[in-house]
């Protein structure tokens, strides 16, 4: 479910629109049925932040990434199991993701 309070349905993307998705996040890539994004950080804390803003995200909204970290590397991954695909879901977090990594130690 995309909004906890406004109960939305994802939308699973066909090609056409997931490309044009991607064109405008140019750090993320379609891994099977994933979007991915890698990134560092610069260091403990500032990884542990942003993964904490995200995660904050992703609970109101109803929609849980896989997130993989190591001290200042993270893995972010999204899907939208439910709907066996990407959706319209995974790339509004990717969106707001890259907004949280505007104001965050992000070094790649």
């Amino acid at each position: 479910m995309y909004n906890k309070i406004a109960k939305q349905l994802p939308i699973l993307l066909r090609p056409p629109e997931l490309q044009a998705g991607l064109a405008a996040l140019p750090h993320w890539r379609l891994v099977g049925a994933s979007l991915q994004r890698e990134l560092r950080l610069a260091d403990f804390e500032a990884t542990w932040g942003l993964l904490t803003q995200v995660a904050m995200r992703a609970h109101l909204w109803g929609h849980h990434p896989t997130i993989t970290t190591t001290h200042t590397r993270a893995t972010i991954a999204l899907t939208t199991h439910d709907a066996g695909g990407v959706t319209d879901i995974d790339l509004r977090m990717a969106r707001r993701i890259e907004r949280l990594l505007a104001r965050s130690e992000c070094i790649s």
